[in-house]
């Protein structure tokens, strides 16, 4: 288990790759499983009630994969679904429990003491970060340029922004 994390560690950090991922259906539902309960740990840090983040993970989760398959689909590069998959749900979820930090002293701070500022940019940076830990996974699985990557990544994340908030709106 202590493996799999120092592979998403390395992976977050850019020192390996997605195909360096064994293709495991026993791993991809680990990740899938961390990912849902860490969509719900930020959800409830950040003021909304369990089932939101549990509805918001599981909705982003599909709609990635689904994206994912269509487009490895259309590449003919299928074969690397598996690994893809599992690799970009792994580093979101990992950047997203991290982010409990930031959202932490977000909460406690306040404007004058300059924590909710340190929140902003430390917030910010894992953003960008996870921009570019998934185009590193994207551009080796569609054998891509980096920035070709980020461009992928942050179209994914601007439309599964207005994709899933619209679906889950209103509810708290």
């Amino acid at each position: 288990m202590l493996a799999i994390l120092h592979f998403f560690i390395d992976l977050c950090l850019l020192r390996r790759a997605p195909q360096d991922l064994p293709p495991s259906p026993v791993i991809f539902a680990l990740v899938v499983g961390a990912s849902t309960l860490g969509s719900m740990l930020l959800a409830m840090s950040s003021g909304h009630n369990a089932f939101v983040g549990l509805l918001q993970g599981l909705l982003d989760i599909s709609f990635m994969l689904a994206l994912l398959y269509a487009i490895l689909r259309l590449v003919d590069k299928r074969v690397r679904f598996l690994q893809t998959a599992t690799a970009l749900i792994g580093v979101d979820t990992l950047i997203g429990l991290v982010a409990l930090l930031p959202l932490s002293l977000a909460l406690w701070g306040d404007e004058a003491s300059g924590v909710l500022l340190l929140a902003g940019f430390l917030f910010l940076g894992l953003v960008i970060w996870g921009v570019l830990a998934s185009a590193h996974i994207l551009r080796h699985a569609f054998e891509i340029r980096l920035m070709q990557g980020v461009f992928l990544a942050i179209t994914y994340d601007v439309l599964a922004y207005v994709v899933i908030g619209g679906m889950t709106q209103g509810l708290s």
